[in-house]
């Protein structure tokens, strides 16, 4: 009867143990994952912190590419809209030297004063483009021909930081992002000035005809504006520059985050296969444990005499 007792002890343990097995199994099949924290991942748990921290740092970087990527869309876009600006200047004034009439250079200095005071001024996020480190505040200070004549020292039309905005992501040196509207549009601005005074001089509008004098300034000056348009195509494509290594750092890092994601799948989710052979083993296990259990606690003395 003794031996009896110790049977039943032991057996009653082995279903205690292979119930939490059980539970566990369950559980893992349950939520997909081995274990509901890092305890019960054992020596696997710090590769796994490992692994989910090199992930992040991933991913951050890639939103961020992605947030820079907008931006330069539309630093981009404003960066042709000054080179546009100043080739239609430039146009402008071409066409009416070959018209021999200099009228409707006034407007279209105006209209496109406008449009290049306008870009250098964008903003992306509610933040200036073109203003260097500073924020809060567009950089070009001006809203008028009148008051760019009136500027002086031209310097004093723009309100920036000494530095120009950078950006570090984490590759080697730090990226600029744009170069500050004074550093790009002094020599724009200084050709639209010196096309202002002259407008000014003549009472409003050059008007017809052109005397050969002032055609030649007006040459000079839409070869200045080309210029100054072509530098600002050359910043443009200094951004596209940027955006094509961005795009390959991004598909890096996507390829590097599908990798970690893999990883940190292989050392945290169940798997299931594997688990369901487990389950039925166990489940066989347990059964013929209880059978036997059963079957000893019915003995009594009697079964013994």
């Amino acid at each position: 009867m003794v031996a009896g007792v110790g049977s039943t002890t032991q057996i009653q343990l082995d279903l205690a143990r292979m119930g939490r097995q059980l539970n566990d199994i369950q559980t893992q099949l349950g939520s997909g994952a081995i274990a509901s924290d890092l305890q019960g991942f054992g020596g696997q748990a710090g590769a796994l912190l490992s692994t989910q921290s090199l992930k992040a740092a991933a991913d951050a970087r890639s939103s961020l590419i992605d947030q820079l990527q907008a931006r330069f869309d539309v630093q981009g876009a404003a960066l042709q809209q000054v080179a546009s600006g100043a080739r239609a200047i430039a146009q402008s004034i071409r066409t009416a030297i070959s018209a021999n009439d200099g009228r409707g250079i006034a407007t279209d200095l105006e209209l496109n004063f406008n449009s290049i005071v306008a870009a250098l001024n964008q903003t992306w996020n509610g933040q200036p483009l073109f203003a260097g480190e500073r924020q809060g505040a567009p950089p070009v200070q001006v809203d008028t021909l009148q008051q760019l004549v009136s500027a002086s020292p031209m310097t004093s039309i723009f309100n920036e930081a000494a530095r120009e905005q950078t950006i570090n992501l984490g590759t080697g040196a730090p990226i600029v992002i744009a170069q500050k509207a004074s550093d790009m549009s002094q020599g724009l601005f200084d050709a639209m000035k010196t096309l202002q005074i002259m407008i000014n001089a003549a009472g409003g509008a050059i008007g017809q005809p052109i005397s050969q004098a002032d055609q030649t300034t007006l040459n000079a000056l839409a070869s200045q504006l080309d210029t100054q348009a072509s530098n600002f195509d050359t910043e443009s494509g200094r951004t596209g520059q940027i955006q094509a290594q961005l795009t390959t750092q991004s598909t890096q890092l996507q390829a590097q985050s599908d990798l970690m994601t893999k990883e940190i799948g292989d050392l945290r989710d169940a798997d299931p296969a594997k688990l369901s052979v487990q389950l039925n083993l166990l489940m066989t296990q347990y059964q013929a444990s209880a059978k036997v259990f059963a079957d000893l606690s019915k003995l009594t003395l009697l079964n013994y005499l």
